[in-house]
């Protein structure tokens, strides 16, 4: 039997762009706003969100800023995580739970 242990990174636009004068470019650019996470994988099947950066960035030179998490969601609605990244621990846990819970049933049924 084989598991498979990883972790990735995500980036996501979640919203229009937004025009603003980038510091870096020193032009006036449509900042990109997005969201980056980074996630931990088990069996590519249960998985966990354990950094979200919200960001507005410019599309030409990456420089922007970090945005409040809160505002964010706020303004843009609460992005879609895929739902083995996002509750996928709880499930694994779960399982876990209920596979226990059968086996410690099992062994001690009554008769």
């Amino acid at each position: 039997m084989m598991f498979m242990i990883g972790q990735g990174e995500r980036v996501q636009v979640i919203g229009p762009p937004q025009p603003d004068h980038c510091e870096r470019c020193g032009e006036q650019r449509d900042f990109v706003p997005r969201l980056t996470y980074a996630f931990g994988q088990f069996d590519l099947l249960f998985g966990f969100v354990y950094d979200k950066r919200y960001e507005l960035v410019c599309p030409v030179c990456n420089g922007g800023w970090k945005l409040d998490r809160c505002a964010a969601e706020r303004t843009f609605g609460k992005p879609e995580i895929p739902f083995h990244l996002r509750y996928g621990i709880w499930v694994l846990a779960a399982l876990a739970a209920a596979v226990g819970t059968a086996a410690y049933l099992y062994r001690h049924r009554g008769g």
